[in-house]
C-alpha cells in the first residue's frame, strides 16, 4: 500500500517538478549558448556584447537555481497541504493506512524530490563549467602546447596536494570532513522538511486564515532557531576572540561543537514538529 501511495504522490509532484527541471535546463542551455558566442577573434565591440550577455545569462541562471530550489520545496509543501488539509484530504484520510504511515510517506517523497533537484543543479553547474573550460581551451594556440587534458592533470595534482595538507590545516582529513558535511546536510534537509510540514499543520489552528497561520508559524520557528543558533555559537566566538584556537585546538575543533549543537537543536525541533504533525492529523483534523 505504501508503494502505491508513493507512486500516487509522485504523480502529483511529477508535473511541477518537471517544470522546474525544464527551467533549470533552459537557463543552463542559454548560459552554454552565450559562452559559445564569445570569440576573441571577433572585434572588441562584439566580444564586449558577448561578455555582457554572458553576465546577464549567469545572473538569470543564478536566479533560476534559486527559483528551482525554492520551487521544489514549495511544491512539496503545497502538495502536503492540499492532500492532507483541504477537500482532497477526505480521500487521503480514508485510505487504509495510519496517519504515521501517511506522514512518513509524505516526508520520504519530499526528501527524494529535493535530493533529485540538488543532483540536477550539481549536474547543471558541472556541465556549464566543462563547456566553459573546453571553449576557452579551443582558442589556445597550438604552439603553446597547453591542452585541456594537461590542465585537468595539473588540477588533479593541485587538488591532491591540497587534500594532503587539509588535515594539517583543518584538523581532519578531507574525506572525513566531506562525509561529515554530507551527513550533516542530509540530516538538516530531513529536519527542515519536517519543520515546514509542522508549520503547515500548526497553521490549521487558524480556522479562516490557515495559509497565513502556517507562514506565521514558520517565521516564528525560524526566529526561535536563529536565537538558539546564536547561543550555540557563543563558545566558538569566545575561543576565536581569545585566539586559543590557534594554539591548542584545530579549526574543525572550534567549528564542529557549534555545528553539532546547531544540528542537534534543529533535530529536536523537527522531532517536536513530527509529533505536532501526527497530533494535528489525528486529533485536530479539520478539513476545508
Amino acid at each position: 500500500m505504501l508503494g502505491k501511495l508513493l507512486k500516487y504522490e509522485w504523480r502529483g509532484l511529477r508535473l511541477p517538478f518537471l517544470i522546474m527541471l525544464v527551467v533549470l535546463a533552459g537557463t543552463t542551455i542559454l548560459t552554454c549558448g552565450v559562452i559559445f558566442t564569445i570569440n576573441p577573434k571577433f572585434d572588441e565591440t562584439i566580444v564586449g556584447y558577448s561578455v555582457i550577455a554572458l553576465i546577464f545569462s549567469i545572473l538569470l541562471y543564478y536566479f533560476g537555481i534559486i527559483g528551482c530550489s525554492l520551487g521544489t520545496s514549495l511544491i512539496v509543501v503545497i502538495r502536503f497541504y492540499k492532500t492532507c488539509y483541504t477537500d482532497q484530504g477526505y480521500l487521503t484520510h480514508t485510505l487504509p493506512v495510519s496517519a504515521k504511515q501517511l506522514l512518513n510517506m509524505k516526508i520520504f517523497a519530499a526528501i527524494i524530490t529535493n535530493l533529485l533537484m540538488i543532483l540536477a543543479i550539481v549536474t547543471s553547474i558541472f556541465v556549464i563549467m566543462q563547456v566553459g573550460l573546453h571553449h576557452i581551451f579551443s582558442f589556445v594556440p597550438d604552439y603553446m602546447e597547453y591542452t585541456y587534458d594537461q590542465f585537468y592533470r595539473e588540477f588533479i595534482e593541485i587538488f591532491f596536494d591540497a587534500f594532503r595538507d587539509f588535515e594539517d590545516d583543518f584538523g581532519i582529513s578531507f574525506g572525513l570532513y566531506f562525509a561529515y558535511l554530507i551527513v550533516y546536510s542530509l540530516i538538516s534537509l530531513i529536519a527542515n522538511i519536517i519543520i515546514i510540514f509542522g508549520c503547515v499543520s500548526l497553521g490549521q489552528l487558524f480556522t479562516k486564515h490557515r495559509i497565513v497561520g502556517a507562514i506565521a508559524a514558520y517565521f516564528i520557528v525560524q526566529f526561535i532557531l536563529q536565537i538558539l543558533g546564536y547561543f550555540n555559537a557563543i563558545p566558538m566566538y569566545k575561543r576565536m576572540l581569545r585566539g586559543s584556537y590557534r594554539d591548542d585546538i584545530t579549526m574543525f575543533g572550534v567549528m564542529s561543537p557549534t555545528m553539532n549543537m546547531t544540528l542537534l537543536t534543529v533535530v529536536i525541533v523537527a522531532v517536536i514538529m513530527y509529533f505536532i504533525n501526527l497530533h494535528m492529523m489525528t486529533k485536530k483534523l479539520n478539513l476545508e
